[in-house]
């Protein structure tokens, strides 16, 4: 492992050069360019899997939730609490250090996901554990990757990941293969794909440093490190339970097929949040925050088209599928929070900048305790609607206590929303 260079994205070519290419390229194939295409590419997966039974795709919906959710809550965060340290910290830790805590988030991913498979009802075991510890890979060494400014090589795998997904669907649907459990075994395999792909790269990056210097820490520091990520991955698990939890529930209390149109409902609106992910990465990696930062209202409205076609989407594919009617009507609850987690990703990364791990974290598990209470009072109950608008609920309370405790961290400055 090794420590941020210094180099930006932005940064010229080599000294002398007069060619505009390089720079044009760069606009043309900027980050955030790419990382919409991988969210498209996924969403397209989305859109293909549809061609499944519902209840097929609930089981693809099912093995889905328990690996993302089992890495979120096994995995200690590492991406975001490896993003957000100073400059300096791989090499005064070591590489020892770092690759412990990394071992050990794999490992606590994998116990995740085979607790939440066997809470939902549904899934394999193997689908789950196997994608939850794949995706823990790839998203703690893609932080690597971002400390030296590397979003094209991370947003680029993204992308051809999402597109490797896409065609296996397509193989599948095209050979008459309608099986959930077989679909998961493709995402599976993307996943590990996508994970040995990142490994590769971070080690050349690694290689062409060469030897790290001996360790400066002393044990002070080390106890620091096992603070902030317990701090850090308290309130980063209390926001993914509140994201993804409700469709474990759904899974237990209303069945595979009502999972799997609410899964996707839920994918469609999540392409709005793209912006958002892309900001919310920089001010964790950038050294010094841009206090026009604060704003998200810039970040909400170019949410509100791209959650509205959405919705439109959903529509469509409802009057194509009649197994997906419901679709549309969940998006459209959905809605509401999908604008208000798109500002919520500003203002939490800006309020982990400003005061630190336990502000983020105190605003996560007041939203989580709140969630939680709605999601079992409501989606055995309600069902799908209820768990929208549950959800809905949920975000816009996050949205709500983290720019209030933002806004006390700071003088506010006129013109700011």
């Amino acid at each position: 492992m090794f420590d941020a260079g210094r180099s930006s994205p932005n940064d010229p070519g080599p000294e002398g050069s007069t060619d505009p290419a390089p720079g044009l390229l760069r606009r043309l194939v900027a980050p955030e360019r790419l990382y919409l295409a991988a969210l498209g590419l996924t969403g397209l997966a989305a859109v293909v899997s549809v061609a499944l039974p519902a209840a097929e795709r609930g089981e693809l919906s099912a093995n889905m939730v328990s690996a993302t959710l089992g890495a979120a809550v096994g995995g200690l965060s590492l991406d975001t609490f490896l993003l957000s340290r100073p400059a300096g910290w791989v090499f005064s830790r070591g590489r020892a250090w770092v690759l412990a805590m990394f071992v050990t988030s794999v490992l606590l991913s994998a116990v995740a996901a085979a607790l939440l498979t066997a809470l939902s009802g549904i899934g394999s075991y193997l689908i789950g554990v196997g994608s939850a510890t794949g995706l823990t890979i790839f998203n703690t060494v893609s932080s690597i990757a971002l400390r030296q400014r590397g979003f094209l090589a991370v947003y680029s795998m993204r992308a051809a990941s999402g597109a490797v997904l896409v065609g296996g669907y397509l193989a599948l649907f095209t050979t008459g293969h309608l099986d959930g459990g077989l679909w998961s075994v493709v995402w599976l395999a993307v996943q590990w794909v996508s994970a040995f792909a990142v490994c590769a790269v971070v080690l050349g990056m690694i290689r062409r440093v060469g030897p790290a210097p001996a360790p400066t820490a002393d044990a002070l520091d080390y106890r620091s490190d096992l603070r902030a990520v317990g701090n850090l991955h308290t309130g980063i698990f209390a926001q993914m339970m509140t994201l993804r939890f409700n469709q474990i529930l759904v899974a237990r209390f209303v069945g595979a097929g009502p999972l799997g149109v609410y899964a996707l409902a839920v994918a469609a609106l999540e392409f709005a949040q793209a912006g958002a992910v892309v900001r919310a990465q920089r001010i964790l990696a950038d050294r010094n925050v841009d206090p026009s930062a604060h704003r998200a209202a810039p970040v909400v409205r170019s949410a509100v088209p791209v959650a509205l076609a959405a919705v439109a989407a959903l529509a469509l594919l409802g009057f194509l599928r009649p197994e997906y009617r419901l679709a549309w009507l969940l998006g459209l609850c959905l809605l509401p929070g999908t604008l208000a987690a798109a500002a919520g990703k500003t203002w939490s990364s800006l309020l982990l900048k400003k005061r630190g791990e336990r502000a983020t974290t105190v605003a996560a598990v007041i939203t989580l305790v709140f969630a939680t209470v709605v999601y079992f009072g409501v989606i055995p109950v309600a069902g799908v609607i209820g768990a929208a608008l549950a959800s809905s609920l949920a975000y816009a309370v996050h949205a709500f206590i983290s720019r209030a405790s933002l806004r006390r961290s700071r003088p506010r400055t006129p013109g700011t929303v």
